[in-house]
């Protein structure tokens, strides 16, 4: 798991006086370079003070007198550190997260800890019954399968998959687990019921990446959705506004490829159906639509109707 994974990297470094090079660090704890590589750009966000240098005598090694303040925690405590508040709660985890930060602050002092408070969920979003996180955790952290019965459009349907690993995002829970001689999915959790450990042992495949697999499965989901294509007249002051309206690394795309006519953006901007495209661009000062006709004439309506409620 990538957490415990994460935790033996600071314990070896912190134990080093010179550097180790990632080669020999993948080696140790069985993973490719590039994997080595990942894994320290994530510490280095964490806060932990990663130094790579290169060239003989370098490698990789820890900045100055840091310290781990990690000696005395269980494994569900630094498990509750590196997945943060709010997942900790939801994964049954709060009393050891509790536990766990009493043990660091007795090591090191934080202003942090005291004035900065993270809150993950989006405003006012409902919490979701998560019965089945605890069973995807003992999954994960004994290497077993999952049978589960999935609600999805088309129906409920028994599943069987090898679990690859957990995301949280905006306080939703999503499960990526590969069915048998399938490829990686994704699944809600808050949509798994009926769910039990299958076989023994499983091993995920070898060259896959969590954050690589969320990265590209968001934009593949954002082309997906944008099934019409919208030709747009934007003015530059309302392009901040269209990427609140309709966000995503499509959208970002297609204004680096608009072309300039005056102050001016002409954009083809892939968009959702009519009516979810038209709630988007009522809000974006000035847009114009020029392709399809449909969509103008259903913004023209729409904006006609809000005139009509709203008029002197």
């Amino acid at each position: 798991m990538k957490a415990a994974r994460l935790v033996s990297e600071i314990v070896i470094l912190s134990a080093r006086s010179v550097p180790i090079t990632a080669a020999n660090l993948a080696e140790r704890l069985e993973v490719t370079e590039r994997t080595v590589y990942r894994d320290l750009g994530d510490l280095s966000r964490m806060g932990v003070p990663v130094v790579t240098e290169a060239g003989p005598g370098g490698g990789i090694s820890l900045l100055g007198t840091w310290t781990s303040p990690l000696s005395g925690m269980t494994r569900d405590e630094l498990d509750s550190v590196l997945v943060g508040g709010a997942a900790a709660a939801d994964l049954g985890f709060a009393r050891e997260l509790a536990t766990a930060r009493e043990k660091i602050l007795s090591e090191t002092e934080s202003v942090f800890s005291s004035n900065v408070l993270v809150d993950g969920p989006d405003w006012f979003m409902t919490h979701e019954r998560l019965e089945a996180l605890s069973v995807i955790v003992t999954a994960l952290r004994s290497h077993r399968g999952l049978q589960f019965r999935y609600a999805a459009r088309t129906g409920s349907r028994l599943r069987t998959a090898i679990p690859l690993g957990l995301v949280v995002k905006a306080g939703r829970w999503y499960l990526i687990a590969q069915p048998p001689g399938g490829r990686p999915r994704t699944y809600r959790v808050s949509r798994m019921t009926a769910i039990a450990l299958r076989y023994v042992a499983v091993s995920r495949p070898v060259e896959f990446h969590l954050g690589d697999y969320w990265s590209r499965s968001q934009v593949e989901f954002d082309r997906t959705v944008r099934s019409t294509t919208v030709r747009l007249r934007v003015p530059s002051h309302s392009l901040d506004d269209l990427r609140r309206a309709v966000p995503g690394r499509v959208t970002e795309e297609a204004i680096e490829a608009g072309s300039i006519t005056a102050d001016d953006y002409v954009i083809d901007l892939p968009m959702e159906p009519v009516d979810v495209a038209v709630s988007q661009l009522i809000t974006v000062p000035g847009v114009e639509v020029i392709s399809p006709g449909e969509l103008r004439l259903a913004l023209h309506e729409r904006a006609r109707q809000a005139a009509a409620c709203n008029g002197p």
